[in-house]
Formats: structure tokens, C-alpha cells, sequence
């Protein structure tokens, strides 16, 4: 089977052929006959048409600008099925949003009248996902699209539900398949050292409670430290430390400065070590307003960590509240407080729920192997299934 893959890499690992994306890209292609992956990419990042494997071909769209994105990738993804000679009945067009990347597989699956496989990362028909004129717009394009591919992939069973409820048609039901989480790397990341230690970064906290974020207005952030606000006055001891950068990271600084609290919360920064940072806090803390998935709140709980989440991604579906997770309302403040106070209080709740999140994931998470053969598995079915309807 012949695969055309559209996608986004704003920090180009994929060009690396040792990085994991590369990895697991090189792993998915064994199982192909050849996989071609267009990236989005500004000629200024200098990026090059690299050959990461035998049949594992990248593209960079070079494009001048991000607005020739699209129409750079429907122009090189047309050229790619020309020279690579795709037959139907035996390759697919995968895209990796059912937005921009949706569009321009849409455009090329049309033309040569190829099956087109879209796959779901975000939850974008959550009411807090429209919150501007593009995202309404993105939310407008992948109702378009959705009904028109021969194949949908989503990663959780909450997006599944919340098509099914929008009565979006689909050609076939929906397929879940949640993204792997690299159990082997978080078990076997290096032992801590000082640095990647926050118990000895920051000795002045008892107990720290940790988020992993983009600095961005749909997580939240602001509501993690207004909750954290709330608790220091009975909790003096307690930090929150903040992994990640974003635009609102000035802002955030300044909100936790007004509220007095600014020496007992810590930005962090963007950090390469966040397994081992993770492995050496209390608590995880997540306030999204929306996520598909919810990778970092797993990779939490893989490391013994208990998790404190709005009711996002996989809450509900892996996340129980009380069961093996602490489970908010978006944006409820007040819950998250008490969520907070509660297992800083409770040492036995904490311990408790950790160890059976650990035990939940881990019955979760399908090995590689079986991960890679689910998902080959799912562009064969579109493949086929748009063969036998060209036929009847």
C-alpha cells in the first residue's frame, strides 16, 4: 500500500532522522509499500526533501509564507501521486486534521479520485474550541470535510461521541484509536539529577504541583493559578512550578504577581528533561478548556504521579473522578481549589488514586507493535473500502 501523509511539524523533527517522530514514521512505512509525508514549511527554515528510510520520503512545502501552505502542498502532494504512479484500490491520502491539512487531501483525493483517511487529534466541537473567526471557520471546514472522507480516525472516544451528537454523517462509523503514549521512554528516562530534581531546585516547597502546558488561552492557565491563590493561606509550603512557554507567559507572571502569590509560582520554561521534572512532583495539574487526547495527564500518571484535570480529553474514558483522577468542570475554579487542597491533605486518596491510574494506562496502552498494526490497519480499510465503492 501506497500512503500520501499531510501534516504539521512546526519544529521540524521529523527531518532528523534519529528523532522519535522520525521513528515512529520509519516504523509505520515497514508495513508499506512506500510513505510519502508533505510537511508544512517556511523556506526560510532551510528544510530539505530527506529520505528517512528506505520507502519513507519527507517533503517541506519551502513555502514563502504560512499562507501558501495549503496551496504548496496540494501542488506537491499532486506531484508526489504522479511520479510515485498511486493506483486505487491499493493507496490512501491521510491527513492529520480534518482542518487545513483535511483541505488540501480533500482537494488531491478528489482530483485523482483516491480514498481520503482523516484523522481527528482535537476535540473541535467542543463549545470552547470556536473561539475566534479562524477557529469558526476550521470548525466550518471540517463539518465540510468530515462527511466526504471515506474513512475518520479519532483518538478518544469523547470526539467520537461529540460527532455522533452534532450528526455529522459518516461514510462508516468513526474509528478510535488514542495515540500511543512512549511508555518506554518515560520508564527508562535517566535518573534525576539536580537539575531535573525539583525537590532540589526548589527545596522552599514541601510539595509542588506541577503543569505542562503551552502558555496558551485554551489551557487555562490563568485558572490554575487563580486556584493556587486560594490555597496558599492555609498551605504556605505548596509551589506550582509551570513547564512550557506561550504568548501569555508575561501575562501570567504579572497575574500571579498581583495575586501575591509570584516567589511560589515558577515558570520553567520550555524544558527537554519534563519525565524526569514529572517524576519528582506531588501532583499534576491540568486546566484545559478542550484536548482530544490529553497525552501529558498519562505521562503523568505513568511516572506514580496523581492528576488533578478538567474534563477534557480522555476524562471520563480513562480518567474516573475519585476512581484513579481528581475530575473539574472547565474552568471551576472553586473545584480545582479543593481538588487541590484535598490531596495535598489526603496522602492515602493520593496514593491511591495514582497507583490505579498507573494500572489503568498500562491496560490501556496497546504495545508498539500492536499500535502500529491498528493504525496500517486503518489506511488498508480506506483503501479498500473506496475500491469496492468505485466499483458497485
Amino acid at each position: 500500500m501506497k500512503v500520501l501523509s499531510i501534516g504539521r511539524d512546526k519544529e521540524g523533527k521529523i527531518f532528523d532522522k534519529n528523532s522519535a517522530v522520525s521513528g515512529r514514521n520509519i516504523s509505520y512505512g515497514q508495513s508499506m509499500q512506500s510513505l510519502d509525508i508533505v510537511v508544512f514549511t517556511l523556506k526560510s527554515q532551510g528544510f530539505k526533501k530527506i529520505k528517512i528510510s528506505e520507502n519513507v520520503t519527507v517533503y517541506p512545502t519551502n513555502s514563502a509564507s504560512r499562507w501558501f501552505f495549503v496551496w504548496n502542498a496540494i501542488s506537491l502532494g499532486k506531484k508526489i501521486i504522479r511520479e510515485n504512479k498511486f493506483v486505487r484500490g491499493d493507496c490512501v491520502i491521510t491527513c492529520q486534521d480534518p482542518f487545513e491539512c483535511g483541505f488540501i487531501g480533500w482537494r488531491i483525493a478528489k482530483y485523482f479520485r483516491l480514498p481520503l483517511h482523516l484523522q481527528i487529534h482535537t476535540d473541535f466541537l467542543s463549545p470552547h474550541f470556536k473561539t475566534s473567526f479562524f477557529q469558526g471557520f476550521r470548525v466550518f471546514v471540517a463539518k465540510f470535510l468530515i462527511p466526504r472522507a471515506d474513512f475518520v480516525r479519532v483518538v478518544s472516544l469523547r470526539i467520537a461521541k461529540s460527532l455522533e451528537k452534532a450528526h455529522i454523517k459518516l461514510k462508516h462509523s468513526a474509528r478510535v484509536l488514542p495515540i500511543r503514549v512512549d511508555v518506554e521512554s518515560i520508564i527508562s528516562e535517566g535518573a534525576k539529577n539536580e537539575n531535573s530534581d525539583l525537590k532540589k531546585l526548589f527545596p522552599q516547597f514541601k510539595f509542588i504541583i506541577l503543569m505542562a502546558s503551552r502558555l496558551t488561552k485554551e489551557k487555562r492557565v490563568s485558572d490554575a493559578i487563580s486556584a493556587f491563590a486560594g490555597i496558599v493561606p492555609d498551605h504556605p509550603y505548596v509551589g506550582l512550578v509551570i513547564v512550557g512557554d506561550g504568548p501569555l507567559r508575561d501575562h501570567l507572571q504579572n497575574e500571579a504577581k498581583n495575586l501575591s502569590i509570584s516567589e511560589k509560582v515558577v515558570f520553567l520554561g520550555f524544558r527537554s528533561d519534563i519525565f524526569s521534572l514529572i517524576k519528582s512532583a506531588n501532583l499534576f495539574l491540568s486546566t484545559s478548556e478542550y484536548e482530544g487526547y490529553g497525552m501529558s495527564m498519562l505521562e503523568a500518571g505513568l511516572t506514580h504521579l496523581s492528576v488533578l484535570s478538567t474534563n477534557v480529553g480522555v476524562a471520563g474514558e480513562i480518567l474516573v473522578h475519585l476512581k484513579n483522577s481528581y475530575i473539574c468542570p472547565v474552568g471551576d475554579i472553586f473545584c480545582i481549589s479543593e481538588g487541590i487542597k484535598t490531596l495535598i491533605s489526603d496522602n492515602s486518596l493520593r496514593y491511591q488514586l495514582s497507583q490505579t491510574l498507573f494500572e489503568n494506562i498500562n491496560s490501556h496502552i496497546p504495545t508498539k507493535e500492536e499500535y502500529i498494526k491498528s493504525y496500517v490497519a486503518l489506511l488498508e480499510e480506506a483503501a479498500h473500502n473506496n475500491l469496492e465503492s468505485i466499483l458497485k
